[in-house]
């Protein structure tokens, strides 16, 4: 789906009281405020728009091992390369001060905006954000959150789907609009990232890279090997 076509989609789901935007979500308390939310009283796993507290369900093992790998790929390569941070859920992030608090699968903050880095939040948006569709979050992946962190200010975006077996990254472009970045010949190059490389096929295996794996892969992109 083209940025354009997926930009459409998300108008109707844009960030609103009305109650088409918590269609099929769970609602677990409404009229909280953003800093009460941040106490963690109403659940580990949930996420804040506009003082409407709704519940994430609980991840397949399938999407906890993608996590797992795609967190552990990005902190490896920081760690090498970038510097920076790498969060999961439930760390939530808020793009703008006007956006829900999000508690975005994998969240990447480089040394530019370590600033936003709090004890409890990411008070601002993060240089990458990966969400992994779960049969739940289709419409929300795809839809409002697609439109919040385009608006908030995430400059990269990748959605994983590994049900459809698709992946889709979106980055800013000088319009302030996420434009689709393809894959080359099966191999993903960060944009905000400079040397990473993600061979999309990967995602679809039976088994992940294990960590020792995962660091022969960074040290590979580092030095210029192709993955």
């Amino acid at each position: 789906m083209e940025q354009d076509e997926m930009r459409g989609t998300t108008a109707a789901a844009h960030v609103s009281e009305t109650d088409d935007l918590f269609a099929g979500e769970t609602i677990v308390a409404r009229d909280v405020s953003y800093q009460d939310y941040l106490t963690g009283r109403y659940g580990r796993h949930t996420e804040w728009i506009n003082g409407v507290v709704i519940a994430i369900s609980p991840i397949s093992v399938p999407h906890d091992q993608m996590q797992y790998y795609l967190r552990t790929l990005l902190s490896v390569y920081l760690q090498r390369a970038a510097g920076g941070f790498v969060f999961s859920d439930p760390v939530v992030m808020k793009s703008a001060p006007d956006m829900p608090g999000r508690q975005p699968d994998v969240q990447v903050v480089l040394p530019d905006r370590a600033h936003f880095v709090e004890q409890n939040q990411v008070a601002g948006p993060a240089n990458l954000v990966v969400e992994i569709v779960s049969p739940d979050s289709v419409k929300r992946d795809r839809g409002a959150k697609f439109d919040e962190y385009e608006k908030g200010g995430v400059t990269e975006y990748w959605i994983i789907d590994p049900e459809r077996r698709e992946a889709l990254f979106y980055v800013v472009g000088e319009d302030g609009l996420y434009h689709s970045r393809q894959p080359v010949k099966g191999v993903y190059s960060s944009h905000v990232l400079g040397k990473l490389q993600l061979r999309v096929e990967t995602l679809w295996q039976e088994k992940l890279p294990e960590v020792i794996e995962i660091v022969q892969m960074v040290e590979q992109m580092l030095t210029g090997q192709k993955p």
